[in-house]
């Protein structure tokens, strides 16, 4: 499917300000549907095992998101959606003001103890930003669920500490099947180093590579004998393949990607797995057709609990933030992205089958809306 990037995201942003006005501070998110107020932590993560596949005279780091149950939240600021030092050069680059959007969650505010919370893992479609899965990442935590989102360094942009903003990489051929792949191998690599990184964090040695204070009890609030992981896209692909190369995550959400790249599948589609695999996909890419080849083969060789569901009216980015941050007026220019399913119900939906997956499979839960026929209208079952 199309990559939109972060300077995408920017831009239709940047024109939602101007239409709607929207004040600084504001929120378009919607807000989380959990009983939890919701705390969000950055980790700078360096893996010195391993070279960077992209540039191989440095070592592979990553920025990545954690969002959590949280406490005490009104001594701690709203956190930012776009990271203040990347909206200057974005003004500049496309001549927009860029909007000072913030989420519904705390920065560093500290871990509401007393219990500890199944941990998952999500990745963007490839190209994209980890800011892109904040919406689904509040709205898990506030469920119950410690949530950390990744992002693909040197295939999207990426800020790191001290104001140090680092570009995709080039990519000669353009996006190939090549690159594609190489994202792919580097966004498994990362998956294990992250998990490796979090259960040292659940062991209460703090994995900042800038060693900088963490929230207070965040340790403690990690369940790491219960772990899935959630994509967008080529993100989902990347979940679903990690799920069959690590058995620390016990299940696996693939939001509207196919299973491999272009004709090559990926090993959990030719093998299979035997642990739960949840796909949803969008109106648009059944139409396209591109990804059924690799569900085909998944289904054929999926040994473990699966199903995929589509949803009515929907296009690639409905299982994103974006069409929440698309002004009604823009819309039309935006249909290539998203669908005419309205922002708030695509986001309602996506939420509500996404956390029933992980409520069944990761704390047991019985009677979630995956347990039964749907009763959306807009939600089908496909196999």
């Amino acid at each position: 499917m199309t990559v939109v990037c972060l300077s995408a995201f920017a831009l239709v942003a940047g024109s939602a300000v101007v239409a709607d006005a929207s004040p600084v501070g504001a929120t378009v998110l919607p807000p989380p549907g959990g009983k939890y107020l919701v705390g969000e932590t950055v980790l700078h993560l360096v893996d010195t095992a391993r070279q960077d596949p992209f540039h191989t005279d440095r070592q592979r780091e990553l920025m990545v998101s954690v969002f959590y149950p949280a406490t005490d939240v009104d001594k701690h600021p709203r956190a930012h959606y776009i990271s203040t030092a990347l909206i200057p050069d974005l003004e500049k680059r496309f001549g927009i003001a860029l909007p000072g959007l913030l989420t519904n969650s705390y920065t560093d505010a500290p871990a509401l103890a007393g219990t500890a919370y199944p941990v998952i893992l999500y990745s963007p479609a490839a190209g994209d930003t980890r800011v892109y899965g904040t919406g689904l990442a509040e709205d898990l935590a506030s469920r119950g669920y410690v949530v950390v989102t990744v992002d693909p360094t040197y295939e999207s942009i990426v800020e790191f500490p001290g104001g140090r903003v680092v570009p995709p990489a080039p990519a000669p051929n353009g996006f190939d099947t090549e690159i594609r792949k190489k994202y792919v191998s580097a966004r498994l690599a990362d998956t294990r180093f992250v998990l490796d990184a979090i259960t040292q964090l659940g062991h209460g040695v703090n994995p900042d590579a800038d060693h900088r204070s963490l929230p207070a009890g965040l340790d403690r609030a990690l369940d790491l004998e219960h772990v899935g992981m959630v994509g967008h896209s080529s993100g989902g692909y990347a979940a679903v393949e990690s799920l069959h190369d690590d058995r620390r995550i016990d299940a696996a959400v693939d939001l509207d990607g196919q299973i491999g790249v272009d004709e090559e599948f990926g090993r959990v589609a030719t093998e299979g797995v035997n642990r739960p695999v949840l796909v949803m996909t969008s109106q648009q890419i059944e139409e396209v057709g591109d990804a059924n080849p690799s569900l085909d083969a998944f289904w054929q060789h999926g040994t473990g609990w699966k199903r995929h569901l589509t949803m009515k009216d929907s296009a690639h980015y409905d299982y994103t933030d974006f069409p929440s941050l698309v002004p009604t007026i823009a819309r039309p220019a935006a249909k290539r992205y998203i669908g005419p399913i309205a922002a708030d119900r695509a986001t309602t939906l996506v939420r509500k089958y996404v956390a029933a997956m992980f409520d069944k499979f990761l704390r047991n839960r019985p009677g979630t809306p995956i347990d039964q026929q749907p009763a959306d209208p807009e939600i089908s079952v496909v196999r």
